[in-house]
């Protein structure tokens, strides 16, 4: 199999299981690859040059571990900014002008902490620093920020604790988050109903966070053409938008209660 920079971790890891443990030697950060539910959520989504970004490397270092699993790269230099020159830009962040929000203790409720996080980013005075506290990189708010013009930089001042910090550049845009068809539901239904046995039904509603976005991507990544994925969830998935954006779907809710949710997620 070839690969490249843009290479999902998934792929290779599912062309070839054995490779996990030439990965995680890369880097401590990717032994969490070995955990089956951080794997399933993150492999879907970070390249090798995510991946080469979050443990400061370059994506060269990946291509010679794969080598030896059959693997070949289409190039074999690839120019990607490590967590050492992030280092040097982090140096240039205000240190005094910190914003810190620590977001542990919403997702241990079981909440989405991406509207808060927005709030935050759209109210961060300039040339100040927003520093997120959570167990688990952010992968999703990272590339959602970074395509607004954000420059970030990942801590870890101790095992399952993350420090992520964002700063805007000139570039930075703050659009608004991509918007979500709400309809009735004969509506919703009668949308449903044209994929006839062309859908899959899954529940992510006692899924514990982020297992939900994790789930659904899985499934997005193997969805055929022309099927959709009706999902039973509890609000809106606001770091899934911008993920099923960049992927041309189109997605239709409908709200039965407070805590019950239906989305149809097609092309």
């Amino acid at each position: 199999m070839k690969i490249n920079k843009d290479t999902k971790i998934s792929r290779i890891l599912k062309e070839t299981p054995e490779s996990l443990e030439a990965i995680a030697s890369i880097n401590k950060h990717f032994r969490k690859l070995r955990n089956p539910v951080l794997r399933k959520m993150l492999a879907s989504r970070v390249s090798i040059a995510d991946a080469a970004k979050i443990g400061g490397v370059s994506t060269d270092v990946f291509f010679k571990k794969l080598i030896a699993y059959g693997f070949e790269p289409e190039t074999q230099m690839d120019e990607i900014k490590t967590n050492t020159e992030n280092n040097i830009e982090m140096e240039k962040f205000e240190k005094e002008n910190v914003v810190q929000m620590d977001v542990r203790p919403t997702i241990q409720a079981g909440n989405d902490p991406f509207k808060e996080i927005m709030a935050a980013i759209k109210t961060l005075p300039e040339n100040a620093v927003l520093e997120i506290i959570n167990v688990f990189e952010p992968i999703p708010l990272i590339n959602n920020l970074r395509d607004k013009g954000f420059m970030s930089f990942t801590e870890r001042p101790s095992e399952g604790e993350v420090h992520t910090f964002f700063k805007r550049t000139a570039e930075s845009r703050t659009e608004e988050t991509p918007d979500i068809q709400h309809t009735d539901l004969s509506s919703f239904e009668l949308k449903a109903a044209e994929f006839g046995g062309n859908i899959k039904t899954i529940d992510v509603r006692d899924l514990e966070m982020p297992m939900p976005m994790a789930t659904i991507l899985e499934e997005v990544e193997v969805l055929p053409e022309g099927h959709a994925l009706f999902v039973h969830h509890k609000r809106i998935p606001q770091f899934l938008l911008p993920e099923l954006k960049k992927r041309d779907y189109t997605i239709l809710s409908n709200e039965i209660d407070e805590n019950n949710l239906n989305l149809l997620i097609y092309k």
